[in-house]
């Protein structure tokens, strides 16, 4: 046995997600050799099986996502942001007034603060589901002290009937989102896991192909399994450039955006 070729770096289940372990599923199986045993054959039409599987489930599941319409979002996300900061604002201008003629301008100043306190509409940046749990909070902290009346009286009952209709519907698309987001990921480690065991299975019947008496057959296994180096170099380069972009991130950081209807780049993304 070539003591330069260390087969157990090609039976261990590779760390992927759906997408690129599709891309690498599909590259093992463009390499697989021509003539190869029966045994590797087999493990190479388990593995290519595996891999449109998980391709087919990667295309339904953004088919899914786009029946909740990213464009529908954002205008909702939208008339909730100007909703609250319509609120805001009126309360704001109102506090402007000259409080010898107009008493209730320091009021509106006080309401200012007590709703939204010395972050504003920071809030309204933040990804959905953490958006959604502030402004139900603002609306709960209104039903429980009673302010309902004063702040219809100084801004106008408009502004209060229009968060209590966006409020809900805000809510809504927050909750179906996280669920088909949540049944997507669950339903796609599936497929991930059954790429990884077919790479193994396949990896583990090629690496066997290897022969001490015959050196020609080091280079054809390698040959063979070339897609898991590229792979693990690719992953370990990913991992560096990782490790870097947080050291030098508390420097180089821009301040994050404060203004309304802004959000963060998405939601983080898990490993399926």
């Amino acid at each position: 046995m070539d003591p330069t070729f260390d087969a157990s770096i090609y039976v261990r289940a590779p760390i992927i997600n759906i997408a690129n372990g599709v891309t690498l599923a599909n590259a093992l199986v463009a390499a697989c050799p021509e003539a190869a045993p029966e045994n590797v054959a087999k493990a190479c039409t388990k593995l290519k099986a595996a891999g449109e599987a998980g391709q087919k489930a990667l295309t339904a599941r953004r088919r899914e996502n786009g029946a909740l319409s990213e464009d529908d979002v954002r205008v909702l996300d939208r008339e909730a942001d100007g909703s609250f900061g319509a609120l805001r604002m009126r309360l704001i201008a109102t506090s402007m007034l000259p409080e010898t003629r107009f008493p209730q301008a320091r009021r509106a100043g006080e309401l200012v603060q007590e709703l939204f306190g010395d972050d504003g509409l920071s809030f309204l940046t933040t990804e959905y589901a953490a958006q959604n749990t502030v402004m139900a909070s603002i609306v709960a902290h209104i039903e429980e002290a009673g302010l309902k009346p004063e702040i219809d009286a100084l801004a106008g009952p408009e502004f209060l009937e229009q968060i209590g209709n966006v409020l809900p519907r805000y809510d809504a698309m927050v909750k179906d989102k996280l669920q088909r987001e949540a049944a997507a990921t669950s339903n796609l480690a599936t497929y991930v896991r059954a790429i990884q065991s077919a790479i193994v299975n396949y990896a583990t019947k090629v690496a066997a192909m290897v022969d001490e008496d015959e050196p020609e057959t080091v280079e054809a296994v390698r040959k063979a399994l070339r897609p898991l180096d590229a792979h693990r170099e690719a992953s370990a380069r990913r991992a560096q450039g990782s490790a870097k972009g947080e050291a030098t991130s508390d420097a180089t950081a821009a301040p994050p955006a404060t203004g309304a209807g802004a959000h963060g780049a998405g939601e983080p993304t898990a490993p399926v």
